[in-house]
């Protein structure tokens, strides 16, 4: 026999909220698929939004945390900064350069037309270039140096055969070797200097004598040094040594020294000779052996 006790009042109201629970408890315990339904938001209470959760609107996202209204930013004021003259200036040098360069360029390569020999034009640029070589140190000091004599060169030819003759012909006027060739003699030493001008249309490459030019002008610089050792004043050339060291520019004033070798006979004379720039530098060395023919009588030349 089964006696059941009294239970409290406390006890029993415990059991009965046990009982009238719902049952979707149970049915989420067993995942029967019935979703709990959370809570709603209006119950929980926050200090801050949470910070996923969405903004109210655009501009709670730009508000100041002290104040809503959004405070103007001035924009910084920068200093405008200076232009530099230095690229310009050097675009001027330059270009200064390149005009003078291209200037000299074109003077060389494609120089422009000389007068011919004999014409107006031609006596004025003799006359210029005449005045010019008396300043040159040397013309001034052989010319007052009393054991020198000085005469411009081929004055002793007349002026109907100069036209016949190379130097005096085609390669005359102040384009040539007719600008200025002034020659002085030492008659103890036997030395013979002469200071020539190299005209602008002799060249056989821009700006540089020809070749065939210089051997000329060497051949009677050194032939007037050989026939004064001669009695006859007269004589031929029999060989010619040439040794080009650096080149002939035109347009350019230059000396030729020649002196005689030792051991010279009446129709036999060996003669040295160097072409320098004013500054005594040798462009060219040479030598020569000149004779008297003996079948062949040659006409006496003083001064040419």
């Amino acid at each position: 026999m089964i006696t059941q006790l009294p239970i409290r009042a406390s006890a029993q109201s415990a059991i009965r909220a046990r009982v009238s629970r719902p049952i979707s408890r149970c049915l989420h315990s067993r995942n029967v698929g019935v979703l709990s339904i959370p809570s709603s938001p209006q119950n929980r209470q926050y200090s801050t939004p949470p910070p996923n959760s969405p903004p109210r609107d655009l501009r709670s996202q730009f508000a100041s945390p002290s104040s809503e209204a959004p405070i103007p930013v001035s924009p910084s004021v920068q200093p405008t900064p200076k232009r530099s003259l230095r690229p310009y200036i050097y675009a001027t040098i330059f270009l200064l350069i390149g005009l003078t360069a291209g200037q000299y360029t074109r003077l060389i390569l494609a120089p422009p037309p000389l007068p011919p020999a004999g014409t107006k034009e031609d006596d004025l640029m003799v006359e210029y270039l005449t005045s010019q070589a008396s300043k040159l140190p040397i013309v001034q000091s052989l010319s007052t140096d009393p054991a020198w004599t000085s005469h411009d060169a081929y004055t002793s030819l007349p002026i109907p055969e100069r036209s016949a003759r190379l130097t005096t012909g085609p390669l005359a006027g102040a384009r040539a070797l007719g600008g200025y060739q002034r020659v002085f003699q030492n008659a103890e030493t036997g030395e013979v200097v002469t200071v020539v001008w190299f005209g602008g249309a002799i060249a056989g490459w821009p700006g540089v004598t020809h070749g065939g030019v210089i051997a000329t002008v060497m051949d009677e610089s050194l032939g007037r040094c050989a026939i004064r050792q001669f009695p006859g004043r007269s004589g031929v050339t029999a060989n010619l040594e040439l040794n080009y060291l650096k080149p002939v520019v035109t347009n350019s004033f230059y000396v030729i020294r020649a002196v005689p070798e030792q051991g010279v006979t009446e129709r036999k004379c060996w003669v040295q000779g160097r072409l320098e720039t004013l500054e005594g530098r040798v462009c060219v060395e040479s030598r020569a052996l000149f004779v008297v023919p003996k079948k062949y009588k040659t006409r006496a030349l003083k001064e040419f």
